[in-house]
């Protein structure tokens, strides 16, 4: 199935880090579908951004600071989604020690994606839709594990807590799913056949544009599918888009 196959009308949803990249294609996607979609992103203002991001709400929030997620989740009423597809942002040249501090907050759960979750799940507890709530980590949530250990290590770590994460919040009606890929590369199956990309017969960046276009679409796909009543009764899995 296509986005355009889903109906979230009526459906709220948040995309932090929906201002670009895989995150952007995501919340697009949701719009298209009915949806009312919220973004965030670390600038301050919507219009900062070189992404168009007039078809959604957007909040500003920086995932290293307790205080920044405490505004955010203040400012949501209600919500029955939430894609995590925001990247670590730590300030340039932090000292060592600070950098240490801020990964093993991030592997504790004090900040980042871990956090926000946490602090939004009654919230998700709430929502009337088919299957609860759902939660959708994306490959993005690896940047923040990444901080004290390896891409490999730090992939393996979404996979097991998501897993943990959707045994133990499925008493409170809330699935965890995530959408992962190790690479640019699309398999065939998630490539609408109907929607070719432009340039794709052009050697160098167009080329990897185009594969970089094709893997949103796998994601933002897989994603949507996460988040309907299709997948009511599938909670702590990891799809693999390789």
């Amino acid at each position: 199935m296509t986005s355009g196959s889903y109906d979230f009308t009526g459906y709220e949803v948040l995309v932090v880090g929906g201002t670009r990249g895989d995150g952007h294609a995501i919340a697009s996607s949701f719009a298209r579908s009915g949806a009312s979609v919220t973004v965030t992103g670390t600038m301050m203002l919507r219009a900062l951004y070189d992404t168009d991001l007039s078809q959604f709400d957007y909040e500003s929030v920086n995932l290293a600071r307790q205080d920044s997620i405490d505004h955010l989740v203040g400012s949501i009423d209600h919500l029955d989604v939430l894609v995590l597809a925001a990247g670590c942002n730590l300030p340039h040249g932090l000292p060592p020690s600070e950098r240490a501090f801020f990964a093993e907050a991030a592997r504790s759960g004090l900040i980042g994606p871990t956090f926000l979750t946490t602090r939004l799940r009654l919230k998700l507890s709430q929502s009337p839709a088919l299957g609860g709530g759902c939660v959708v980590n994306t490959g993005a949530v690896r940047a923040w594990l990444e901080l004290s250990t390896t891409p490999e290590a730090a992939h393996a770590q979404v996979v097991e807590s998501t897993a943990a994460a959707g045994e133990k919040w499925a008493g409170l009606g809330v699935r965890v799913n995530a959408v992962m890929h190790a690479s640019r590369v699309v398999p065939r199956q998630y490539v609408p056949a109907s929607e070719p990309v432009g340039g794709s017969r052009v050697a160098g960046g167009t080329l990897l544009r185009g594969q970089q276009q094709r893997a949103s679409e796998a994601v933002s796909d897989a994603t949507l599918f996460l988040a309907s009543s299709a997948a009511s009764r599938i909670t702590g899995q990891t799809l693999r888009i390789s």
